[in-house]
C-alpha cells in the first residue's frame, strides 16, 4: 500500500501547509481509517501506511510530527519501528497502539524509557486519542482551531464519545462512508451536522454545504417536514419511516424511501439521524405502469363507442348492490332503455348517424343522473341505468324524465333531418313488498319481460313491474 493522505470528503478547508503531518502505521485498513479519518476532521494532515518496510521508505521525506504505530506490523514490531523512525527523525512524538493483551512488561518499560511518548489501550475513546495526538504534536491551539473553524455541519461528538475501537465497532465508520444510501445527522434546529459520502453522491452536494437546514433539501409535501419537531418533543417518536420527495442540490425533486431516528449526539445532545434511500427511477416505473394499468382497466370496462361503462362493470357495480341490499335491504331501481326501430334509424340514415344516436342519448342520459347512478351500454342499442339508494316512485320519476328527454325532436333534426328517436323503457325496484327473495337472475329476466311489453305495446312507453300484484303496469 503507498502512503495517501486520509480524506472523506468532511475537510475543514484549511491549508495543508500549516498542519500537523500525522503519520499512523496499522496493519488493519479498517481502524487505519477511523484515525486517519478522526484526524482529518481534527485539523491535522495525516499520512496512513499498512507495512512499516513502506513507512521507512517514505519517513524521512515526510518529516512527521507524532506517529502512531500498532504494536504488532506484517512486517516487523511497533516497538522497533518506533526506534527506526526516531533515528530518522529525532525528537519524534510517538503513540504505541496495544491490545489489553499486549500491554506487557517490554511496553511499559518503553513508556518509562522514553522509547514511546504514550500508549493507548484498546478499545478507547477517539476523544482521548485525538487529545493525545493534539498534545503530542506541540500545537494543541492550532489543532483546536481547526476544529473550531469546521463548518457546523461536521459532527465530532457522536464518533469521539462513543465509538470505540474494539470488535465491530471498530468499522462503523468505514461503513457509514462505503453506504450506498445517504446518512445526514440533524440536531434541533433542523441543521445539518454530519453526513456521509452517500449524501454527497444522492444529492450532488459538493464541498460547500455548511450551513444547510432540512428545509434546503426537503420540501413541505414530505411528512418530515411536518413530524420532525416531534422527535424532540416531550414523548418523540422513537422511529418514523415513510416514502416522499427530498431535494437535490440542483433543485431537482426525487422520490425516496427514508428513516428518521432520534440519536444521542453526545456534546450535540439529541440529533435526527435520516437514513434516505433514492428510489426514484423505481417510482416513476411505478407511475407509468400504474397509468398503463388504470388506462387498460379503464378499456375493459368501457364502452368504446359511447365512453359508458360495458357490461362487465355493470355486472360487478349491481353484484355489488344486490349484497347491500341483502344486508340492509336498501332501496333500489332498474331500467333497461332501448331504441326504438333503431335498424331502420341505419337503413335510413346511415350506420355513422345510428353511431351518433347512441352516442348522443348517452350524453343525454349522463347529464341527468347523479354520480352515484351507473350508466352502462347493455348491449346493441340497449342500455341499463342502476339507481342506488332509489325508490320505485323516485325511480319512476327519472325514468319519466330520460324517456321525455329522448323524444325532444329538435336534438336529433340537427343530426339528420327527418330523424326521430324514441326509446322503450322497462323497470323494476327492490326490495319486493313481500320480502320474498330475489336473485340477479330473476330481476333481470323481470325487466327484460318488462321491455318486452313496452315494446309490443307500441313502443316509446315505460312499463313497471309491480311486485306486490306480480303484474307489470304502463306508467
Amino acid at each position: 500500500m503507498t502512503a495517501a493522505t486520509a480524506s472523506n470528503g468532511h475537510s475543514p478547508g484549511l491549508e495543508t501547509e500549516t498542519l500537523p503531518l500525522i503519520l499512523v502505521a496499522d496493519n488493519d485498513p479498517a481502524i487505519g481509517c477511523v484515525l486517519s479519518g478522526a484526524l482529518n476532521r481534527a485539523g491535522f494532515n495525516v499520512e496512513l501506511f499498512q507495512e512499516a518496510s513502506k513507512i521507512i521508505k517514505s519517513a524521512d521525506g515526510l518529516k512527521p510530527d507524532v506517529a502512531v504505530v500498532d504494536r504488532f506490523m506484517p512486517d516487523m514490531d511497533g516497538l522497533s519501528l518506533i526506534d527506526r523512525l526516531k533515528a530518522g527523525t529525532p525528537g519524534l512524538a510517538t503513540i504505541l497502539i496495544v491490545g489489553h493483551s499486549e500491554r506487557e512488561e517490554a511496553v511499559e518499560q518503553a513508556l518509562l524509557n522514553g522509547r514511546v511518548d504514550a500508549v493507548l489501550v484498546k478499545p478507547f475513546r477517539l476523544a482521548d486519542f485525538l487529545n493525545t495526538v493534539s498534545c503530542l504534536a506541540g500545537n494543541k491551539a492550532l489543532a483546536s482551531e481547526a476544529r473550531a473553524d469546521q463548518p457546523k455541519h461536521t459532527i465530532e461528538s457522536p464518533l469521539t464519545d462513543w465509538l470505540t475501537l474494539d470488535g465491530h465497532e471498530a468499522y462503523f465508520e468505514q461503513i457509514l462512508g462505503s453506504l450506498i444510501d445517504a446518512v445526514i445527522m440533524l440536531d434541533n434546529k433542523g441543521r445539518v451536522i454530519y453526513w456521509n459520502n452517500g449524501a454527497l453522491r444522492t444529492f450532488g452536494w459538493r464541498d460547500q454545504i455548511g450551513g444547510l437546514s432540512l428545509a434546503d433539501f426537503c420540501p413541505t409535501d414530505n411528512l418530515l417536514a411536518n413530524f420532525f419537531a416531534q422527535f424532540f418533543g416531550n414523548h418523540p417518536p422513537v422511529q418514523e419511516q415513510s416514502e416522499g420527495y427530498f431535494v437535490k442540490a440542483d433543485g431537482t425533486r426525487f422520490y425516496t424511501i427514508f428513516s428518521a431516528s432520534l440519536f444521542q449526539a453526545g456534546a450535540y445532545g439529541s440529533a435526527v439521524l435520516l437514513v434516505i434511500k433514492d428510489i426514484h427511477a423505481r417510482h416513476m416505473l411505478f407511475e407509468q405502469i400504474t397509468a398503463e394499468t388504470r388506462k387498460l382497466e379503464h378499456l375493459a370496462l368501457t364502452d368504446p363507442l359511447t365512453g359508458l361503462y360495458n357490461r362487465r362493470y355493470f355486472d360487478q357495480r349491481l353484484a355489488g348492490e344486490f349484497r347491500r341490499l341483502e344486508r340492509y335491504h336498501s332501496p333500489l331501481t332498474l331500467a333497461m332503455i332501448d331504441f326504438d326501430f333503431f335498424k331502420q334509424i341505419n337503413d335510413n340514415f346511415g350506420h355513422l348517424v345510428g353511431d351518433q344516436v347512441l352516442r348522443q342519448g348517452a350524453e343525454i342520459f349522463g347529464r341527468l343522473l347523479r354520480d352515484v347512478d351507473i350508466l352502462s351500454r347493455w348491449g346493441g342499442e340497449e342500455y341499463m341505468v342502476l339507481l342506488p339508494e332509489t325508490t320505485g316512485e323516485r325511480g319512476l320519476t327519472v325514468a319519466r324524465r330520460l324517456h321525455g328527454l329522448i323524444r325532444a325532436p329538435e336534438q336529433w333534426e340537427k343530426l339528420a333531418p327527418g330523424l326521430r328517436v324514441t326509446v322503450s323503457i322497462g323497470m323494476i325496484s327492490l326490495p319486493w313488498a313481500e320480502g320474498r327473495p330475489a336473485s340477479i337472475n330473476d330481476v333481470l329476466e323481470i325487466m327484460d319481460r318488462a321491455l318486452y311489453r313496452a315494446k309490443n305495446s307500441g313502443r316509446d312507453r315505460i312499463v313497471r313491474y309491480l311486485d306486490d300484484q306480480d303484474s307489470f303496469v304502463e306508467a
